[in-house]
């Protein structure tokens, strides 16, 4: 009996030892993951603020020509008072934020 007592015991050591040994290599296999996505999310957001960063300019041909397509849309004196660009891809950029603004932007027409 002590001889089958002996071998339960040795298959129980030794399936434990197999089920931990799974557990750390999973529990490991996580952790790297997870600190593989914290560095691709901080270079991310290292991207995003160097490209905020840079202060958007416009030359002058291109103001021009938004003034010129504005000022056979509109009749009258008007001023543009700003530009920006819109980054497609950016935080700002989503689906619903894209149909709201041609939204607005179709709301603007001139009167004829």
């Amino acid at each position: 009996m002590s001889e089958v007592l002996i071998f339960g015991l040795k298959v129980a050591v030794v399936g434990i030892s197999v089920v931990f040994s799974a557990l750390v290599i999973i529990a490991l296999l996580v952790a790297a993951f997870n600190w593989l996505d914290r560095q691709w999310h901080e270079r991310e957001l290292r991207e995003h603020q160097r490209k905020l960063a840079k202060e958007p300019t416009i030359d002058d041909l291109t103001l021009v020509l938004i003034t010129a397509a504005a000022a056979t849309m509109v009749a009258g004196r008007f001023h543009i008072k700003s530009v920006r660009r819109v980054i497609h891809g950016g935080p700002l950029s989503s689906t619903w934020t894209l149909q709201g603004r041609s939204i607005l932007h179709g709301s603007h027409r001139p009167r004829s």
